[in-house]
Order: C-alpha cells, then sequence, then structure tokens
C-alpha cells in the first residue's frame, strides 16, 4: 500500500496590529480585516479595493465589482481545494478535478496539469497554453493586437507577452507598426515597401474559376498583395501565402482548420467506410473519379502516396519530405493545378507530373500538321520520356516506332539529295557540326498520312513554319494523304530506279509542287492551301521562266511530276 506523509500546515493567522486567530475560524478573521486600519494600511489586496471608491460608483458598476469579486473568491476557493487535497493524509488516492480548455475542450488534472493551462484575468475563463499560444499568434496581426478569448474579452497585453515570449511579441509588434505606416514586409524575402490597394473595378475570379464579389472582393483589394521583389502573393492581414481569395481572414482561418479533401482542398467529412488514404476524398464527382486512380499506401515518413495504385511508390510530396517537387507545385503540364489535386507519375528522369496529363500528352502527340516529337520528351529536362507505368508503354512505343522511321527517311533523303556535304555539317562552329541526323532532322518537315498512318515527305521545315505561324491556315488531318495512298497515282507514274516513295505532284492552281491533298480531289502547294478562294488557279510564266523546268499541263489540272530525285538528276545534269 502506498504511503502517504502527512503535511502540518500553519494554523494561525498573525496581523501586524498583534491580533491573532486560527484560520479555521474564518468569520472571527473576517471582522478583524474588515475593522484593523493597520492591516488595512500594509495590505496590498485591500489598498487595491478602497482605490476602487466604490461609494462613489453607480449601480452598473456596482454590480460589475461584485461579479468580479465572486469570480475572485472562486478562484481562491479552487486553490485552496488543491491545497487541501494535496495535504490531507490519504490510504488512497482520492479522484482528481478536472478543467475544460474553452478552446479545444480538452480536459486537464487541475492538479498534475495547472502548468498547462492559463486562467485569463479578465473573463476567468480557462484556455490551454496551447490554444493560448496559437490565439496569440494568429489574431496579434489580424485584430491589432487586441487578442481576445472565445467569449470576446481581451486578453491582457502582460499575458500576451508572457505567452507568445519577448522575442516573437517584439517582432509582431514591429510589423504591427509597420503595417498602420501602410509600410508592409514579405513574409518570404523580407522586402519591405508600401501598401497599394488594388482596383475595385478588377474582374478577380478565383482557382475555381468562380467571380470573387462582396466582402471577399473588399478584402483582396485591401490586403491582397504581391512581393515586388520575390513576386510572392499574400495577405497583408494575416500573412499567409498564398493569398486565400475568395476568403476573409476569418473565413480562411475556419477553412483552415475544418477538414478538407484531399485532393481539392474543400470541406468534407471524413468517411471512415473507406480505406485510410481516402477518408478524406469529398463527394465531388470529379474527385470521387480521381480517387478511383489513387495509390492508398501510406509511406516510411506517415504521409499517404500520391501515385496510382498498383504502381511503385512515388517519393513523398510533402513539403516536409519533398527534395525537388512537392504536393504544391503545378503540374508543368497543364499548370492549372498542383500535384496533389491528381494521382501522379514519375518518369525515369526524376520528374512527376499528373498521370491524366501526361496520358493525354502522349495520345494527343503533336499540334498542326507537321511530325514533332516533342510530346515524347518530358516537359522539365527535354529527355525523352521513360515511364514504369504499364499502360504507358504502347503509346512510348509507338512513338520509339515512328521516330526511328523518320530518322530513317530524313537520313535517306539528306543522302540522295547530296547534302552531305552542306556546310552546316562542315563547319566546327555549326550547331549540326558532324551531326548529319539531327541536321536532317532539323530542315525535312514530315507528316503522318491519314491513310496509312505512314511518314511522307512534306518539304523543307522553314516552309512549314511559315504556315505554322499564319492563323489563317485551316488544318484537316483527312487532308495529309502520301503519294502512295493518292487516288490519282498511276502505275506509270511510278519510278523504275526510286519506286513511289519520292513522287511528287504540282499544285493544281501554280507552277510549284503540291504538299497538301484536299477535298480527295486537289492538290495545292503551301502558299495556295492557305489562300484558297474561287478563281485561284495563275497562269504559267512560260518556257524558261516556269519554277518547275519542265513540260506540264496547263494549271487548273491535276498532274504527276514523276520522281523528284530523278528530275533533280536531270535538272543538275543541264
Amino acid at each position: 500500500m502506498q504511503q502517504f506523509q502527512q503535511i502540518q500546515e500553519p494554523d494561525c493567522f498573525i496581523c501586524a496590529c498583534g491580533f491573532s486567530c486560527q484560520y479555521i475560524k474564518e468569520k472571527e478573521m473576517e471582522m478583524h480585516i474588515d475593522s484593523c486600519p493597520v492591516y488595512s494600511a500594509y495590505s496590498e489586496f485591500m489598498k487595491y479595493i478602497e482605490r476602487k471608491d466604490i461609494q462613489n460608483a453607480n449601480e452598473d458598476q456596482l454590480r460589475i465589482m461584485k461579479a468580479e469579486a465572486k469570480v475572485y473568491v472562486s478562484r481562491l476557493e479552487m486553490m485552496l481545494m488543491i491545497y487541501s487535497q494535496q495535504q490531507q493524509p490519504m490510504l488512497q488516492k482520492a479522484p482528481s478535478q478536472t478543467v475544460q480548455c474553452e478552446k479545444c475542450k480538452k480536459q486537464f488534472e487541475a492538479n498534475s496539469d495547472f502548468d498547462k493551462v492559463w486562467y485569463l484575468e479578465n473573463c476567468s475563463h480557462i484556455i490551454c497554453k496551447d490554444c493560448m499560444l496559437n490565439i496569440c499568434k494568429d489574431d496579434f496581426l489580424p485584430k491589432k493586437s487586441n487578442v481576445t478569448c472565445v467569449c470576446g474579452e481581451r486578453f491582457k497585453d502582460e499575458e500576451i507577452k508572457q505567452i507568445l515570449g519577448r522575442d516573437l511579441y517584439e517582432q509582431l509588434t514591429e510589423k504591427l507598426n509597420l503595417s498602420l505606416q501602410n509600410i508592409i514586409e514579405c513574409c518570404h524575402c523580407k522586402e519591405r515597401f508600401c501598401f497599394q490597394k488594388g482596383n475595385i473595378e478588377e474582374k478577380i475570379q478565383d482557382q475555381n474559376g468562380k467571380l470573387v464579389q462582396g466582402q471577399q472582393l473588399k478584402h483582396y483589394i485591401e490586403n491582397r498583395f504581391k512581393c515586388s521583389k520575390c513576386h510572392t502573393e499574400q495577405c497583408k492581414n494575416c500573412m499567409s501565402i498564398p493569398y486565400h481569395t475568395n476568403m476573409t481572414c476569418e473565413e480562411y482561418k475556419i477553412n483552415k482548420a475544418a477538414v478538407k479533401c484531399r485532393l481539392c482542398e474543400q470541406p468534407t467529412e471524413i468517411q471512415k467506410n473507406q480505406p485510410e488514404a481516402l477518408q478524406t476524398i469529398c463527394s465531388q464527382q470529379e474527385c470521387q473519379n480521381r480517387a478511383k486512380n489513387l495509390c492508398t499506401l501510406k509511406l516510411a515518413c506517415g504521409h499517404f502516396c500520391q501515385g496510382i495504385k498498383n504502381t511503385p511508390c512515388l517519393p513523398c510530396l510533402n513539403e516536409k519530405c519533398a527534395k525537388d517537387q512537392n504536393e504544391e507545385d503545378y503540374c508543368n503540364i497543364c499548370f492549372t493545378e498542383g500535384l496533389k489535386s491528381q494521382p501522379c507519375v514519375q518518369t525515369t528522369c526524376g520528374h512527376i507530373f499528373h498521370e491524366d496529363c501526361l496520358r493525354q500528352k502522349l495520345e494527343a502527340k503533336w499540334n498542326g500538321p507537321r511530325i514533332v516529337f516533342n510530346f515524347m520528351k518530358c516537359p522539365l529536362c527535354n529527355k525523352f520520356l521513360d515511364i514504369q507505368v504499364p499502360h504507358f508503354k504502347k503509346s512510348i512505343e509507338q512513338g520509339q516506332i515512328l521516330l526511328k522511321e523518320v530518322q530513317e527517311l530524313c537520313l535517306q533523303r539528306l543522302k540522295l539529295e547530296e547534302k552531305e556535304k552542306d556546310k552546316e555539317l562542315l563547319d566546327p562552329t555549326h550547331q549540326f557540326f558532324q551531326k548529319p541526323l539531327d541536321y536532317a532532322m532539323h530542315i525535312y518537315c514530315y507528316y503522318l498520312c491519314f491513310k496509312c498512318k505512314k511518314p511522307y515527305f512534306g518539304g523543307l521545315k522553314n516552309c512549314q513554319q511559315a504556315a505554322d505561324q499564319d492563323p489563317k491556315v485551316e488544318f484537316k488531318q483527312e487532308d495529309l494523304v502520301c503519294t502512295k495512298c493518292c487516288p490519282l497515282l498511276t502505275l506509270e507514274d511510278k519510278c523504275n530506279k526510286h519506286g513511289v516513295d519520292y513522287i511528287d505532284f504540282k499544285c493544281r492552281h501554280c507552277c510549284s509542287i503540291a504538299l497538301w491533298w484536299c477535298h480527295g480531289t486537289t492538290h495545292y502547294c503551301d502558299p495556295c492551301h492557305r489562300n484558297i478562294k474561287t478563281n485561284m488557279t495563275k497562269p504559267c510564266p512560260g518556257v524558261g521562266k516556269c519554277p518547275l523546268g519542265i513540260p506540264h499541263k496547263p494549271n487548273g489540272e491535276e498532274m504527276s511530276l514523276g520522281c523528284s530525285l530523278c528530275r533533280a538528276e536531270r535538272l543538275k545534269a543541264k
């Protein structure tokens, strides 16, 4: 059995005037204190009471002072009860009395946890020291140092100083003084500058495209700023980074404390019937669809994996663990949402993107008619993509096959056109010095035939670049048809030496080589294709002036020019 040592307490009250009585005789002690001028002269508490001047107070003031006195007495009784429990001899421990924090509602033992709670002097409420610290830090600047209890009663300055500590209190006070002078300090780089309000007429939208109006717009105009040095967007009032668009500071504080959807950060409720990783996914259909493909495993650090299920886990993207990219970074493909908003994948080069964005990038391939292979490259390091996820394998393999075909065709044409000795390949200072493949890929333009899905030659790249920059150009995939698939090609057009791979057609409307096959009936060169209209046929300038250099049918009729390589050899021989 645990033994308890009995503590002897002093049992005698002695006044400076010489009067004495036992403490248990409270009535006798009260009567002496009330009548003894000596006690009133040296007691700090009695001096404080006499300064209240209750004789001249009105009824309301008297009622307030009475309530204050009762609060003080109740505190004293609680302390006496605590001391009494500590000092009385017991054979077994009595149940301890608890107090509750008015903020977080957490229970504390009045005896053993006495140093963990704070008894507020103005309102007598009890708040744990953790909540006190958070309240002081969060509300000091927004409320201009008028930090209040949950009941609305203001904390005393001395209480705020003790809770924050001298250094933090002085830092916040300095920031408050700057704010009152309309000078703000960037939370990120510490740059100071004069704050300028925004334009009330400006149309502001939040991250969901919703128009900011009313009190939220007023708050945005009066508090949102962007640092002129580091360009960080933040709130002047609560110093949050980034600025909480379409929310006041109070709304943001409530929103921040609420349970939020793991993907969209909108307030939600915990779904306890789901796996732990999916319990905070909201009910919006978009989030539910994304959650179907989201990994449910927890990493060693305690954070959830942001990858896709049934694949190796990604490195942790939480800002406390991430080394390079973190969950707040935008996906460098869509540039509209952070990485945490969707399941992600990591390339072998180490970069992380939204799985859906990367899939769409590979499926869309290239924009415009000309084949380009940027869709196969990492947006961050420009290396060719390699993703160790099964459903990406087919798209990457198809892209690699097409790349190999185009590379082979480029080298063949470079050799047949005798461009292997171009100055760009022979000049040591040139970027293409001794790089024939890179040079060929740079100067030649290839299209993908709509019918056979094979690449075919479409001229020099600088010609296509001019078309790409022309906003009037209308691109239709069905217009891209190779020579082999052209219905106008006959056996007579076939070259005995080079086959049909290098057969050219004349533009129907001028004396140029056609690159486009449109409407299933007509060949166009680039300039004519960009300016299709009625009565656009141009007359041939005649023998010696015709750019084709060979006899041909009148413009306005379809005609095969035969093998381009053989034609080039004949012109060269002349």
